[in-house]
């Protein structure tokens, strides 16, 4: 069970308090972190976050590459992968795998 971040904070849930996810929610919670957070940035684990802030969107295969960095910053999430990545605009959008399940995260400019 975890509290639920977006756009650096929590996600207030009933009452106000912080909303709480479990399951796929949960894990698309720790994967929608693990994929904002630049790698190297995070305090309390400097191997925590991807290097998807270093991809040029406009090279040919950005999706590729996209998909591979994603999916390297998801390696501490056993049977958790991103099977698909959607660039548009200043965003990306990613369909994950995982054992609880499928869906999708989307982030905004990284």
């Amino acid at each position: 069970m975890d509290t639920v971040v977006k756009d650096g904070g929590f996600v207030p849930g009933p009452g106000g308090l912080p909303a709480v996810a479990v399951g796929l929610e949960e894990t698309l919670n720790y994967v929608r972190l693990s994929l904002a957070v630049r790698q190297g940035e995070f305090p309390y684990d400097r191997g925590m976050g991807s290097r998807l802030h270093l991809l040029d969107r406009e090279e040919e295969h950005a999706p590729e590459r996209a998909l591979a960095m994603a999916n390297e910053a998801l390696l501490w999430l056993p049977g958790v992968r991103v099977t698909e990545v959607f660039i548009s605009g200043g965003g990306m959008s990613f369909r994950v795998s995982a054992p609880a399940g499928e869906g999708s995260v989307e982030l905004g400019e990284l």
